[in-house]
């Protein structure tokens, strides 16, 4: 299968691959559309448009078409707001939500042609980072109007309406500084779990997010929880990244075979350089997955995250790293 990789670059704008990482390139810069000196936060892909691309950076939302060859700047209230996250629903590619610094999110039914902002009742100021912002946008697997979403540092919120109301979920959590969440569901569809990692930690919820409870993880040297993605087929494999701080030195890479009961330390070719910031994975291969660093290395597992190979090109700072089947 061929695929194309992307990587959202502070500074560089976005970078593609059509070579599992191998080498990357940027869009042409005469006629490519978007400033290649951008800083670029995030990028979304979705199955239903493949080569179909959205992009959040600190000038606005873009789109990447194969046809166009080009990056289409899509206006919006956004623009002038970092972009953080952007997440097209998985049961309509027309819904998007995107989150911001400072902290707001803002849905569009239509692909980002128009825009509205979601009341979602958040803080607007925070301590140490001060102004709060979003880290994560999730799409509810059983249900097509819950969203979920996660701020730094501002706790768990959670829409059962398509985004109309929203509830803040933060019962238990020893932080508010959330980053990312994941969902096991059982076969039945009567129990679940939830993950949440934070800057104090991994906790889990088995009763919709109402409460939640710290989850010892015995190998880990430092708090900090970052990315949190499971493998996206029926194992129950998750995995998880922990750093010595937001853009430290270190960084180490966790995994579970149990649904996050139990956690081992993966083995890498080499250490990060820093924390480790997104973990890619697609439905269309649960065998290939990325990851990132927020200096820029890249690591790659073409079985599942059994083994990983460091790739050697590095690109700066990144945020953010995904996959799609090529179009």
């Amino acid at each position: 299968m061929n695929v194309t990789a992307y990587a959202a670059s502070v500074g560089h704008s976005v970078w593609f691959s059509h070579d599992l990482g191998e080498t990357w390139n940027r869009a042409f810069t005469p006629t490519g559309g978007i400033y290649n000196e951008s800083r670029a936060w995030c990028v979304a892909t979705h199955p239903a448009r493949r080569g179909d691309v959205l992009a959040g950076t600190d000038l606005g939302v873009y789109r990447w078409t194969v046809a166009g060859d080009r990056w289409e700047h899509l206006p919006s209230p956004m623009d002038g707001l970092h972009i953080l996250q952007i997440g097209q629903s998985p049961h309509d590619p027309d819904v998007v939500f995107a989150g911001t610094r400072p902290a707001q999110l803002y849905r569009s039914a239509d692909g980002g042609r128009t825009w509205r902002r979601c009341d979602v009742g958040n803080s607007v100021e925070c301590e140490f980072i001060n102004t709060p912002r979003v880290t994560s946008i999730h799409f509810d697997p059983r249900d097509a109007d819950t969203i979920w979403i996660t701020i730094e540092m501002d706790g768990i919120f959670v829409s059962r309406d398509g985004g109309e109301s929203w509830e803040k979920c933060i019962e238990g959590l020893k932080s508010p500084d959330t980053h990312n969440l994941v969902f096991f569901d059982d076969e039945l569809g009567d129990g679940r779990t939830i993950l949440c990692s934070t800057e104090e930690g991994l906790h889990r919820s088995r009763d919709e997010g109402r409460s939640w409870q710290f989850v010892e993880v015995p190998d880990a040297p430092w708090p900090y929880f970052r990315c949190i993605a499971k493998r996206t087929d029926d194992s129950g494999v998750v995995f998880l990244s922990v750093g010595d701080k937001p853009s430290g030195e270190r960084g180490m890479l966790f995994r579970s075979r149990d649904r996050g009961e139990t956690w081992a330390v993966v083995d890498l070719p080499e250490p990060p350089n820093t924390t480790i910031w997104w973990i890619a994975t697609n439905p269309a291969d649960p065998d290939l997955i990325f990851f990132c660093t927020i200096f820029g290395q890249i690591f790659r597992s073409t079985d599942g995250g059994e083994n990983w190979l460091k790739l050697r090109r590095e690109l700066g700072e990144l945020r953010m790293i995904a996959w799609q089947p090529a179009a």
